[in-house]
């Protein structure tokens, strides 16, 4: 592996001290050249925080140099510049690298980015006088909605939907899956690549609560409250692929008055059944569940203590969203939940 590629994964890994010290070394040796510039400004940046710093501006200059007649490259760093340079408040040399970037943009024939660049230049005359919170904020929300606008769904959160980085996302995650939802364009914002643009997931951390659904071309304000049949009439009406309502789980109806990772541990454990205790520790904490029991004895004695009122749930035979109850579930015989809490009385039973 290269240096530069050592530097990438460093800033991936959230060692951005190691990234720049990796680049200094590529700097005395052999020079930086377009990427190693762009990569020590980024790990600049994200070393510095939020605010960002002035070390990191020399380098997008650099980098313009060396994109010589590259429109492509020149517009993506001109943008890059001109944001550094609107966050650290140099609003007439932002707003002039940003009339450029947006040149560029219309020549390169990149209308996304055209548009994220009128966005940033409306919001130029405000900055001056905002916080910087408030500016962080102003500029994610120009990123979010230029990248929304189109319509198609959208879900900005920390990691993927396989691998969520904090307990926020995999619970998103969880309330999407119960409302039935099969896909959606997911941006992960912890990391730069071709959906977000050096420096913008810093602003992630700036009073910004992830995650956040965009549907047709606007956020969902409290999305994460909705009742499960609401979330998934948005969702359909938003043209999100969703799955069969017959092939739905069952277990996101018993998230009310759950903790985030038993919500989780619920959902293992109907597609596995309980044991493989250690595994299921594991999981949870990769998932970023902190306060879920990290031992396999903790877990399973967590669960002892959990399941009596999920069998309680499952007893009172509530409608889920597909409309079907646990006992007329057709795919009840696929589900492990009543065999972990013991017999659970059907509709029979109660009578």
């Amino acid at each position: 592996m290269d240096e530069l590629a050592s530097a990438q994964n460093l800033l991936s890994e959230g060692d951005a001290q190691a990234a720049v010290e990796c680049l200094e070394r590529v700097s005395k040796s052999s020079g930086l050249g377009l990427d190693g510039h762009l990569l020590m400004a980024e790990a600049l940046w994200t070393r510095a925080g939020p605010g960002g710093t002035e070390a990191a501006l020399p380098h997008y200059e650099a980098a313009l140099t060396l994109a010589g007649s590259d429109v492509s490259k020149k517009a993506t760093v001109s943008l890059g510049y001109g944001f550094a340079l609107l966050q650290l408040k140099h609003l007439p040399r932002a707003r002039q690298e940003l009339l450029k970037a947006r040149s560029l943009a219309e020549e390169d024939g990149n209308a996304a980015a055209a548009q994220f660049v009128d966005s940033l230049l409306q919001n130029t005359e405000s900055t001056e006088a905002a916080t910087l919170d408030d500016a962080a904020k102003a500029t994610w929300l120009a990123f979010a909605g230029a990248y929304a606008n189109d319509e198609r769904p959208v879900l900005f959160m920390r990691g993927t939907i396989h691998e969520p980085l904090d307990a926020a996302s995999a619970h998103g995650v969880e309330k999407l899956r119960a409302s039935g939802a099969k896909s959606m364009k997911v941006v992960d914002l912890s990391e730069t690549g071709p959906d977000l643009p050096g420096g913008l997931q810093t602003l992630a951390d700036v009073g910004i609560e992830l995650p956040q659904l965009y549907l047709k071309g606007a956020a969902v304000e409290h999305w994460m409250g909705l009742e499960t049949g609401e979330l998934r009439r948005r969702l359909e009406d938003s043209g999100v692929a969703m799955k069969d309502p017959d092939s739905e789980p069952c277990h996101g109806t018993f998230s009310d008055g759950l903790a985030d990772w038993e919500v989780a541990l619920v959902e293992m454990i109907s597609v596995s059944g309980p044991g493989d205790w250690e595994e299921k520790a594991k999981a949870l904490t990769k998932k970023g569940f902190e306060d879920a029991p990290k031992t396999a004895g903790l877990l399973e004695e967590a669960w002892q203590k959990l399941a009596p009122s999920i069998k309680t749930k499952l007893e009172s035979q509530p409608e889920m969203p597909c409309g079907h109850s646990c006992n007329t579930c057709p795919t009840k015989h696929d589900c492990q939940l009543h065999d972990a809490v013991g017999h659970v009385r059907d509709i029979e039973d109660l009578i």
